[in-house]
């Protein structure tokens, strides 16, 4: 008997037992949308982190002293260029003549010796906390990762004025037009600031200057009683230099300067290249361990479509004898409900898809970033096939085993 002619059979089969092939699909239609729907939340949350990381600079090096768990930096999650240290952040500083020091590492255009703290900040009775940068004037817009959109950037004369990032300007402060706060006054703990400056939308959501005050590094010194170490330094790359090899070079001075081994060193130093790393490395667990929720869906659906064949074999147990006797072979019968159970995987598996779609559109009204790829289509098509097929073995093997006098006086 030739294949098409088995699954023309298996198709036929389906159709007049409908109502229990569709149950049984119907548990491979939710694995199969489950699998794809959990998988694309870790496909559309990489995207998103790496679309806003990517706003942040790739010529841009943060460092930071402390360990992971104590780091508070505004350029992004941290990862260290190194190994992990004994020290804590109240231990491990980087000072200001330290962080001039650094200036001379070959590659180092700009650096930013940052001061940064949290700080009521008021404008039209209105306040909130808000995250405060004092920044160097030379190294300012460069070492934000986003371009002055409205105003000017801070000058090394100004000492009470402030730049606004993006969302703080539209968001947290204005009732109406962006301009309107342009050359106001806005207070700092109670200290009065005028605003120079707006920055652009950096496009970088995630921990990015968009939700920061910057004003001059040296009123920050006093403003927040912060004379001897940085919160932060930020370095600014040559043009044609490449950031990781600059971060490398800036790591070794800062341990000869601190007088520390690689294995115990006291600070981080993070590129755009190690953020996406660390990341990427992020969000493939995430993509697996969803995965693995997911796929006990399916297989609770795979039971359902192996019961059903189970149930087929018994229903059908004259009508495979009358195939025996009339000459068809045991692997044609054995193909005749593998080809059924494959039938049944496939379908649900197509309409698991489709219904993946509508899963994916109802995560993004919750806020959720989601991202369905033909991978992940694919991947869906060929996992409710396979379960499918896997499920129909055993009955497969049962009913071509069946002995066809046995079958033909079978009620």
């Amino acid at each position: 008997m030739k294949n098409r002619e088995v699954l023309a059979l298996a198709f036929n089969s389906l159709r007049y037992r409908s109502i229990r092939s569709w149950l049984a699909i119907l548990g491979i239609v939710i694995g199969v949308a489950s699998i794809i729907s959990f998988m694309s939340i870790s496909y559309g949350m990489s995207d998103q982190i790496k679309s806003q990381l990517s706003g942040l600079g790739a010529n841009i090096i943060t460092i930071s002293a402390g360990g992971m768990s104590s780091q508070r930096m505004e350029m992004g999650p941290p990862t260290m260029e190194g190994t992990g240290s004994s020290s804590t952040a109240n231990e491990a500083k980087i000072t200001f003549n330290e962080a001039d020091s650094l200036r001379s590492v070959t590659g180092v255009d700009k650096l930013d010796a940052r001061v940064q703290s949290r700080a009521t900040v008021t404008y039209n009775n209105r306040n909130s906390s808000l995250s405060v940068i004092g920044t160097e004037a030379s190294a300012f817009p460069d070492s934000t990762g986003a371009k002055i959109m409205l105003g000017r950037a801070l000058e090394a004369s100004d000492r009470y004025s402030a730049v606004l990032g993006f969302t703080v300007a539209n968001t947290t402060f204005s009732k109406g037009a962006v301009e309107d706060i342009l050359n106001k006054q806005i207070r700092i703990n109670g200290v009065s600031f005028r605003v120079v400056g707006i920055l652009n939308q950096s496009g970088a959501t995630f921990s990015g200057p968009d939700n920061l005050v910057f004003i001059p590094q040296k009123t920050a010194k006093s403003l927040f009683d912060q004379q001897e170490s940085v919160s932060s330094v930020v370095v600014v790359a040559l043009q044609g230099s490449n950031p990781d090899t600059v971060a490398t070079a800036l790591a070794k001075k800062l341990r000869e300067l601190h007088g520390v081994s690689e294995a115990n060193q006291n600070f981080q130093v993070t590129t755009a290249t190690t953020m996406q790393s660390a990341i990427s490395s992020m969000s493939s667990t995430l993509c697996i361990v969803l995965g693995a929720i997911a796929s006990f869906s399916i297989l609770v659906g795979g039971i359902g479509v192996a019961n059903a064949m189970f149930t087929s074999v018994l229903e059908q147990t004259k009508y495979i004898g009358i195939l025996k006797a009339i000459g068809t072979k045991s692997n044609d019968v054995m193909k005749l409900f593998l080809f059924e159970a494959g039938l049944v995987g496939l379908v649900g598996g197509f309409l698991g898809v489709i219904l993946s779609f509508f899963g994916s559109s109802l995560l993004a009204g919750f806020g959720l970033p989601s991202k369905i790829t033909l991978d992940l289509i694919l991947l869906g098509l060929g996992f409710s096939i396979i379960i499918g097929a896997v499920s129909g073995v055993v009955p497969a093997r049962n009913a071509a085993s069946v002995a066809p006098v046995e079958a033909l006086r079978y009620e």
